[in-house]
């Protein structure tokens, strides 16, 4: 090449360098638009369908976290940029699904939300439905009901996952209710879709169910994931035991309408064969069976498992779990779960006439952390698990047909149902509920000498110090707010000194 023909060829490429110089940078920068998008358009999580799948097990968790923290902090804007997530129905999926069920915390954003894009997601406009402080009060109360299911299980190495799947399974299902008049009704709230509407509303429906105990789990370190199925417009939960996943739907195995402490455990733990016999089935606009859910649990260990049989609370109390056996018509009894074995045998009936009862046992079990309690047809009673021996607690006037059956324990009261049948209606909580308040302990008597003095607050100090003291566990939360620590012991301190306007709980 000459020198003449070079000069040419650089003056060509300075003068095409010079026109586009002349445009604004903007010209070339990527257009910035707003998509809306909805939380009701959630994918089900089907095992052919990975990009639907939990989050928990992939690189996306520091996607999780971010948005999580920015949700938390009520920013107005999430930026999401760094993470370099492409524009496409399958990332905005992903989106959807973070803000449905992978965020427990996430309860206090609309269902409709925005996401700023260019070629990639780069930020999510939610719209909060609560103040900062608002929130935060919510979340306190939430983490405070999860501590108190949590008690006994967490950290507790004496306890299978089997078991501690069981025994939250079952607190869960005693705890709540499904929100089932204002389903019927068509005005149920959004937070029923949450993990608030389980731990302190009491009141959920399905997603709100499986949210909730997908996070207990995350707590105690179960692998599990949120399942859902679109045809059903349903969702629950698949676990892991021995790295063999199986369904739970605690959802199914808590009655509708609610009969408190009834909890049934036929969708525990079972293969996707027993799901579907159960009635978890699909059909398709053609009129085909398939599977709109993951059917990757196999494994029928369970299937058929003892505690099928038993449509009562499994209950934890010193570290063994208690139940009754549900397949022995009129005899109610009460058996240890890990050698079967019956601590206490009654032969019951409900009476509906003074010649006629109703077949089978409608007895119900729970504890308030310091002995056993269960419920006949006519008291409620406390037993000692060592002796065998039955005393009652309560006994209600009744009148024929009234009997009792249902019954559970929550935050110091005995909570049952006087009617005249074993299967309940819209109305039958509502109109024959009772709620007795019941204390196995003083409030305040950290050393359960039956008097509050300088003494507890001596006690209570050695305790949060570590200590080894004798005390009774029951009484350490004095201010009731769910957590037992140093405010615990101030509020004492001030209710020994006379201070107005203190009380024990």
């Amino acid at each position: 090449m000459t020198v003449s023909t070079l000069k040419k060829w650089l003056a060509l490429i300075c003068s095409i360098v010079m026109i586009l110089c002349s445009f604004p940078v903007t010209a070339f920068a990527q257009t910035e638009s707003e998509i809306t998008l909805t939380l009701d358009s959630y994918a089900s999580t089907r095992i052919d369908a990975p990009q639907y799948m939990g989050l928990k097990d992939n690189t996306d968790s520091a996607l999780v976290e971010s948005i999580k923290t920015q949700l938390e902090n009520l920013d107005e804007y999430i930026d999401i940029s760094e993470f370099g997530l492409l524009n496409t129905s399958e990332n905005q999926q992903k989106i959807i699904n973070i803000l449905s069920y992978e965020i427990p915390e996430c309860f206090h954003i609309a269902r409709e939300f925005g996401i700023s894009t260019n070629r990639y997601i780069v930020g999510i406009a939610p719209t909060y439905l609560y103040t900062k402080e608002e929130y935060d009060t919510m979340l306190s109360e939430c983490y405070a009901a999860i501590d108190r299911m949590l008690k006994g299980v967490e950290g507790n190495s004496n306890l299978t996952d089997v078991e501690k799947l069981l025994i939250l399974h079952d607190r869960i299902a005693l705890h709540c209710e499904y929100d089932y008049e204002r389903y019927e009704l068509g005005t149920l709230p959004l937070i029923s879709h949450s993990m608030y509407g389980v731990f302190v509303n009491k009141l959920a429906v399905c997603q709100g169910y499986a949210i909730a105990y997908a996070y207990l789990l995350d707590r105690i370190g179960i692998k599990n994931y949120y399942c859902a199925s679109d045809a059903l417009c349903h969702a629950w939960n698949i676990v892991y035991v021995n790295n063999k996943p199986y369904h739970v739907d605690i959802t199914w195995d808590d009655p509708n309408w609610d009969i408190t402490g009834k909890v049934t455990h036929e969708n525990f733990l079972v293969s996707t064969e027993k799901l579907i016999y159960n009635g978890h089935y699909a059909e398709d606009e053609n009129g085909n069976l398939y599977y709109d859910y993951d059917d990757s649990p196999k494994d029928t260990t369970y299937d058929d498992y003892f505690w099928q049989d038993s449509e009562t609370a499994f209950t934890l109390l010193n570290d063994e779990i208690y139940y009754i056996d549900g397949k022995e018509g009129q005899t109610v009894s009460i058996k240890r779960y890990s050698d079967k074995q019956a601590v206490y045998t009654t032969t019951h009936h409900w009476w509906v006439s003074a010649n006629g009862y109703w077949p089978g046992n409608y007895a119900r079990l729970d504890t308030d952390g310091k002995d056993l309690l269960f419920s006949l047809s006519d008291a409620i009673y406390k037993l000692d698990v060592e002796t065998g021996n039955a005393t009652a607690i309560h006994t209600p006037t009744l009148y024929y047909p009234y009997r009792i059956y249902g019954f559970t324990y929550d935050d110091n009261m005995l909570i049952y149902d006087l009617c005249d049948r074993y299967y309940f209606g819209a109305d039958t909580k509502k109109l024959y509920e009772h709620k007795v308040e019941y204390l196995t302990y003083t409030p305040g008597d950290i050393d359960d000498n039956s008097a509050v003095n300088l003494v507890d607050v001596s006690v209570i100090a050695q305790v949060m110090a570590g200590w080894s003291v004798k005390y009774n566990k029951l009484t350490l939360d004095v201010n009731g707010d769910g957590y037992e620590n140093l405010k615990d012991l101030v509020h004492l301190a001030r209710y020994v000194a006379g201070w107005q306007g203190i009380e024990l709980h």
